[in-house]
């Protein structure tokens, strides 16, 4: 008898190849570990030390723990300082 020949002997490989390839590229470019914060562009160039400066001190959260301490910082913030800030503001632009 002879052995059959075709082509999944060919396919077979090439595809589990092309399907560990992705994997590789999809770990590269999407959850690398340690990938560095890129610079935000739309943010205006005397702000851009802050803007890096906040975006290093953000801690990051991996555990339910760590998002009650940041549901509790959230909840501990004061919005009517944003507002009492406009308001300032927008009674020194009426001087002018």
């Amino acid at each position: 008898m002879q052995k059959q020949k075709g082509f999944i002997q060919i396919i077979l490989p090439v595809l589990v190849l092309l399907i560990i390839a992705g994997f590789g590229a999809y770990y590269y470019f999407v959850i690398k570990p340690g990938k560095i914060l890129p610079v935000n562009t739309s943010v205006a160039t005397e702000y851009q030390a802050d803007y890096k400066n906040a975006a290093a001190n953000v801690s990051s959260v991996s555990s339910a723990s760590d998002i009650n301490t940041v549901s509790k910082d959230l909840d501990g913030t004061d919005i009517n300082q944003i507002d009492t800030e406009l308001e300032s503001l927008s009674l020194d632009a009426l001087s002018f």
